[in-house]
């Protein structure tokens, strides 16, 4: 997050003097009249009606501050929703340790929202099908690491009712197992069936389907 320089006397109102270009692509900065400047979007200088020799307000200076710290913000957010699929928990921390205050992190939220970069749903729903495909993850551990995202349970619920089902689930058991079974092709057989037990149970699937994976393949 870009610092603005806040060294200015916040009971005395200041002039423009100047309001120059920065190497930085996009900003100005605005200069005042006791030698203090403020670094900030170019676009903020239309937005305010900004101009030499302008007196601004504390309050006024302030509003500016606002905006350009939500710019700011904004283009965080929006790099970081928009890197890999992200929770609006997710999002949240990464905004506050970049050091935004929560009514900076609100507006943001609601702007990726509203421009659909920001949805739990949608996360939800490609979380799910990736860990199944890929990782063949068992109900209990989809809904766990779902859960340590942000997700809250009603979403949660929801998805893994439609997609993961119980066929889909003792399918997906059954290549996580085989999947383990190859990589200790080497092992005796009754540690086979051990490790491939206690794999089952990471994966998050329950004891009664491990049961019936350990019958059908020992």
């Amino acid at each position: 997050m870009d610092q603005i320089a806040q060294s200015y006397d916040k009971n005395i109102d200041r002039r423009i003097t100047k309001i120059i270009a920065a190497r930085k692509r996009g900003k100005c900065f605005l200069c005042f009249n006791d030698d203090s400047s403020i670094l900030i979007e170019r676009d903020l200088i239309f937005e305010f009606e900004l101009s030499k020799n302008m007196i601004i307000s504390q309050t006024f200076l302030q509003d500016i501050l606002f905006r350009e710290e939500l710019v700011n913000a904004k283009k965080a957010g929006l790099t970081f929703a928009t890197y890999a699929l992200r929770t609006e928990k997710q999002v949240c921390l990464k905004l506050k340790d970049l050091g935004f205050g929560d009514l900076i992190i609100q507006n943001v939220i609601e702007f990726l929202k509203d421009f659909n970069y920001l949805s739990d749903e949608v996360f939800t729903e490609n979380f799910i099908k990736a860990k199944i495909n890929r990782k063949y993850y068992g109900y209990l551990r989809l809904k766990r690491e779902l859960s340590e995202k942000g997700i809250n349970d009603q979403i949660i619920n929801s998805y893994l009712s439609q997609l993961y089902t119980k066929d889909i689930a003792l399918e997906t058991a059954r290549k996580s197992a085989e999947r383990k079974l190859r990589s200790i092709s080497f092992r005796e057989e009754k540690k086979k069936k051990v490790q491939v037990r206690d794999h089952l149970f990471r994966q998050g699937f329950s004891m009664e389907m491990i049961q019936v994976i350990l019958k059908e393949l020992f």
